[in-house]
């Protein structure tokens, strides 16, 4: 099993990737993300190994205070030739950098080297598992009506997967908690 940090967006913006996700189903491309049985979603951590009761400790105190984040999905790409890949490209985000760096350094442990800060690419998923072919196909499929979207993330979630098992989720601040009165 392996572990994953990841945030989700708010509903709309979860029902649009879904649609993505199942019209790459339906076209015959990758299922991979509908058979998942996970919410749409930005990884921002993988571990192969997790104490789980210290990271989920260190989370606790790490989403005390974070707000919602805004989010926009600009456009698709691959992680290149060979990958598999096809996923939905984020516009450039510093508060999303910053909370992928805290929790890295936060956990204190390995996580996998893609998810390390300084090599992170922030992304949302669409399909896994497509030959080059097939994510060219894709990108001709998506960039038909594709338009940017833009959302929130509403949640954190500590999960264990494959299958995709819940630990722990944070619901995010709609404003600083430190500001808010009873």
């Amino acid at each position: 099993m392996a572990y994953a940090v990841s945030l989700l967006f708010n509903a709309e913006m979860a029902d649009a990737v879904s649609a993505r996700w199942q019209r790459l189903a339906d076209a015959g491309f990758s299922r991979s993300m509908v058979d998942l049985g996970y919410h749409p979603h930005l990884t921002l951590a993988v571990y192969d190994e997790l104490a789980v009761e210290a990271a989920s400790a260190a989370l606790d105190r790490v989403f005390d205070n974070v707000e919602r984040i805004p989010v926009t999905l600009t456009g698709f790409s691959t992680f290149g030739a060979g990958s598999g890949v096809c996923y939905a490209a984020l516009a450039s985000s510093p508060d999303l950098v910053r909370l992928h760096a805290t929790i890295v350094t936060a956990i204190g442990e390995t996580c996998r080297p893609h998810y390390q800060a300084g090599r992170w690419t922030p992304h949302c998923t669409l399909a896994t598992g497509m030959t080059d072919v097939e994510i060219d196909h894709a990108r001709n499929l998506l960039a038909k009506d594709w338009r940017s979207l833009a959302g929130t993330f509403e949640m954190a979630d500590l999960v264990e997967f494959a299958p995709v098992a819940g630990i722990k989720r944070w619901p995010l601040a709609l404003t600083p908690r430190s500001t808010r009165t009873s």
